[in-house]
């Protein structure tokens, strides 16, 4: 009998639940030498097939595991963190009488939560995505700006300047010019001169005869005309060199001055980006400034619904900036009071309260003892305070798609899609518009509910 198949004849008839027999050691030792031949019976092929199923299986779990943390693609940036750092409030920090100290405590906040009108629509998109990239050399563009603008002078590193944010200028007498090289490579040309004033004594002032009131002369007659003025911007538009288009330059012109804003484009898309010119009171260029800067596409991405983007609001980290052309469209041209003179901004350090402190019966106030030693009162907790917040329902009543300012956790800039919001208490939000994972957003800020048994104030943390 062939010992090769007297040995398949034994194996293929082994009981798996005994102890198979003992083979001959010369059979045992012939199979170990020679070269065995492909044979296969069917019990044997069901088990190849048997084991080849199992490893089948557990490699595409294997893959199915690893696949998506291999093929998903990285976020393109990570969204600045809005409170300007990246520090996380632990717990035990949040909930500590020291930090509760430091902090000043408001109990009457307003939370607001947001619904979408019927008119919001629930249509996704698609949107491109803009990443700013500095062009140029920050030295040679001021050597070239020196020129235009007659600054004699070579540039300069700042002292406050450093690697991640390096900055240079060039100075001579009240002129000026600057370079930011990082984020937008943002640049200035200031030329501040000496006005004529008109001065007249303080006749409430009787025990000094020296005291006068100074202000300037206005010299409305020196300040060139609306036309003039756009003909002089687009001449110096062009001498630098910027992308602009003539119809998009806003002038205003008063007894005081005049200025000039338009958008900064980048092969004629909007940027977001603004610059400026400015005209003193004798009609002299006092302040000129623009970046240097280029849009670079980063490809077209899914956008969320503005629907979707409704409920972005209250989480606070989906948030960009419009175009200021878009403020233009919504309130109309700029007015003197609202750009240039505004509202008279009441003096440093004294408020409201500080004004309406009593004083002596004789109209002077108590001397501060400069040795006198600042004690804080404790805090008393108010049993009848109510330290829940007022929920106001607001109500998104159309959006509007637009491109948004975005700087990211590196300090670039990027132009992103988006929406803005109008609700029906006359205001709007800006929301990002992109799907989920395509950048990466700041951790989600919470406020902390008060700890009736705690001294002081809730305060927000960073969490996970």
């Amino acid at each position: 009998m062939n010992e090769e198949f007297e040995l398949q004849k034994r194996i293929a008839s082994a009981d798996p639940g005994r102890d198979a027999p003992e083979l001959n050691h010369i059979v045992v030792t012939e199979a170990s030498v020679g070269k065995p031949r492909r044979q296969f019976g069917f019990r044997g092929v069901r088990l190849g097939l048997g084991v080849g199923s199992v490893s089948l299986a557990a490699t595409a779990v294997a893959l199915a595991i690893t696949l998506p943390a291999v093929m998903a693609p990285s976020p393109l940036f990570t969204v600045a963190n809005s409170s300007g750092g990246d520090e996380k409030l632990s717990s035990s920090a949040a909930g500590s009488s020291d930090m509760a100290d430091s902090f000043g405590y408001w109990p009457g906040w307003v939370s607001y939560e947001y619904n979408a009108g019927s008119a919001v629509s629930n249509t996704t998109g698609k949107g491109q995505v803009f990443q700013g990239k500095l062009v140029g050399d920050p030295l040679e563009i001021l050597k070239k700006m020196s020129i235009l603008f007659g600054v004699t002078g070579e540039p300069v590193r700042d002292e406050w300047s450093d690697d991640s944010y390096p900055s240079y200028s060039i100075i001579q007498e009240n002129a000026s010019l600057s370079i930011y090289w990082s984020g937008t490579g943002s640049w200035s040309f200031s030329n501040w001169t000496d006005y004529q004033y008109d001065c007249v004594k303080d006749s409430t002032d009787t025990a000094n005869s020296e005291v006068q009131f100074c202000e300037p002369q206005p010299t409305p007659e020196l300040i060139p005309s609306a036309s003039e003025l756009r003909s002089e911007a687009i001449s110096l538009l062009q001498l630098v060199g910027l992308d602009f288009q003539a119809d998009s330059i806003t002038i205003y012109r008063d007894d005081w001055g005049a200025y000039a804003s338009l958008p900064y484009l980048t092969e004629g898309i909007d940027s977001g980006l603004q610059t400026y010119l400015n005209w003193g009171m004798d009609g002299t260029l006092t302040y000129f400034s623009s970046h240097s800067i280029e849009l670079v596409a980063r490809g077209s991405f899914d956008t969320v619904s503005a629907i979707d983007a409704v409920s972005r609001i209250s989480e606070g980290r989906w948030y960009g900036n419009p175009p200021e052309s878009f403020y233009r469209e919504l309130v109309g041209e700029m007015t003197a009071d609202s750009r240039m003179a505004g509202s008279e901004p009441a003096e440093a350090g004294i408020s409201d309260e500080v004004q309406s402190e009593p004083y002596l019966e004789d109209g002077i106030a108590p001397a501060a003892d400069p040795d006198a030693v600042q004690i804080d009162e404790p805090y008393i907790e108010d049993p009848n305070q109510n330290y829940e917040p007022e929920i106001i329902q607001l109500t998104v009543e159309r959006a509007e798609a637009t491109m948004l300012s975005v700087w990211d956790s590196s300090g670039n800039y990027w132009l992103v899609p988006g929406y803005v919001l109008f609700n029906d208490q006359g205001w709007f939000d800006s929301v990002i518009s992109l799907e989920e994972g395509i950048i990466e957003l700041p951790e989600p800020m919470v406020m902390l509910p008060m700890d009736v048994n705690q001294k002081g104030p809730a305060v927000s943390e960073m969490v996970d």
